[in-house]
Parts: structure tokens; C-alpha cells; sequence
């Protein structure tokens, strides 16, 4: 036989049961439900609501919540001891043959199964199977996701190079004339056409890799003119995009 547990530690057990019990109306189950839930002290094990508290909390007559608790007694799941009178209410407590049943059931879900054939108990698979000798489900690959996460979803374009990019104002216009000079000299459209236009610190300017140009010995001059490339790249394909979607139906 099952040890009989404390009331507190079987009551989601010792509902469960009460839900599945077909020979319950469902008023008792009810009655049942807003008692254990609402005011059942959880060291006493003990509720005193009247009858009158049940009726207004679930919305029934007096005389159904009378006829519920009976049943709950006769069927064995509250042990009620009634008053005699104004300030003695009727007590109810869960009955000991259903906290034992609850207990039954809360032992059952408390045993731990090992996954390791030491002492018995569940036996685990092996990890290789006739699937995949070298253990493990074997997933074909995904296209979709591999293109999604390449750095770069342009078949055979090369690498993009993250280049820092620095505050120009238009104001500085020695520095902005000579970034037009070498511009011109890449073969490369005027600093407008790039779209590098910004404000900063309330003035306007350009978003440039440097405050001046490269002269032809820097190592980053390659670098530089792959960003001024890709740039127009970029704003090629946005215009293109643009361009379908106004001409789409």
C-alpha cells in the first residue's frame, strides 16, 4: 500500500482523479474544486465555508451545493463533519482513502527511470543504427539556408571588405575637392552619385573611408576603390528593384 502523503504534495493527483471520476456530477466536481483550491488550510487539511459562500463563489443554489456535498461523502472523497448552527460551519476534509490513492499516483510519477543499464531500468539504444553507421540521423543539406548564410549571395562576386568610414563635412572643402580629383581619377562618378551623403553634429557632408584620399602607395587604396565598386553595385541593384516593382501589375 501506498504512504499516505500529505494533502498538499498529492492535490494536483488527488484532482486528477476526482476529474476522471464518472459517477460525479459535475456540480460536485465543482463544489469539490473551489473547496480545495480556495479555502482548504494546507497544515489542517481542513475548509469551513458555509454553504452560502460555495453558492455565491459558483454561481448555485444552496440546495445544489447541499446535494453536491453529499455525494462528495458518499462517494468518498471529503469526510464532512456539519455545524450546528450560526458560527459553526460545516467542515470538510479530503478523505484519507483518496489522499492514498493520490499518494499511489504521485509515486508513480516520481520514479526516475536511468538511462544506463546498471541497475535495471530503461535500456538506452546504441547510437549507431541501420540508418547511419557512423551514428546519428543524417540530414540531407539544406541549399536554401546555406545560400542564405554565405557572406555573400552573389555567385563568384568577390569578397565585400568592411571598410571604417569617417565624417567629412562639406565644409572642408580642400579635403572635398581632392576626394572629387581622385574619384575621377578611378573612374569613378562624383561623390553624389555615390549616396554617401550625412549629417553630423547638425552639418552636412559625406561618409568616406578617410578624411583624404590615398595617394598611390597606400595599401588601402585597393580596398577603397572595391568599397566606391561595390557601393555602386549596391545602388544599381536598389534602382533595378525599384524600377520592377513600379512596373509590376
Amino acid at each position: 500500500m501506498s504512504e499516505c502523503r500529505p494533502f498538499r504534495e498529492v492535490k494536483l493527483q488527488w484532482l486528477q482523479q476526482l476529474s476522471c471520476d464518472a459517477h460525479l456530477s459535475d456540480s460536485a466536481k465543482c463544489v469539490a474544486l473551489y473547496i480545495v483550491t480556495t479555502h482548504l488550510n494546507g497544515h489542517s487539511e481542513k475548509a469551513w465555508p458555509s454553504y452560502q459562500t460555495i453558492a455565491d463563489a459558483t454561481g448555485k443554489s444552496v440546495k445544489t451545493i447541499q446535494r453536491a456535498v453529499r455525494e462528495l461523502e458518499v462517494r468518498g472523497w471529503f469526510e464532512v463533519q456539519r455545524g450546528n448552527g450560526v458560527g459553526h460551519n460545516t467542515e470538510y476534509r479530503p478523505s484519507a482513502p483518496s489522499i492514498i490513492r493520490a499518494s499511489g499516483a504521485r509515486e508513480k510519477t516520481d520514479k526516475v527511470v536511468t538511462l544506463y543499464p546498471v541497475e535495471g531500468g530503461q535500456i538506452r539504444p546504441m547510437r549507431r543504427s541501420e540508418m547511419s553507421r557512423e551514428g546519428g540521423q543524417i540530414c540531407p543539406p539544406n541549399l536554401e539556408k546555406e545560400k542564405i548564410n554565405k557572406p555573400n549571395p552573389r555567385e563568384g562576386a568577390p569578397p565585400r571588405r568592411s571598410v571604417p568610414l569617417v565624417f567629412v563635412a562639406e565644409t572642408q572643402l580642400q579635403q572635398i575637392s581632392q576626394w572629387r580629383s581622385w574619384l575621377s581619377n578611378q573612374g569613378i562618378p562624383a561623390l553624389e552619385k555615390l549616396e554617401l551623403q550625412t549629417m553630423k553634429y547638425g552639418k552636412y557632408g559625406y561618409a568616406l573611408p578617410g578624411h583624404w584620399p590615398p595617394d598611390s602607395t597606400n595599401p588601402s587604396t585597393l580596398n577603397w576603390i572595391a568599397f566606391f565598386t561595390q557601393r555602386l553595385d549596391h545602388i544599381a541593384e536598389e534602382t533595378a528593384r525599384r524600377t520592377k516593382l513600379r512596373m509590376a501589375p
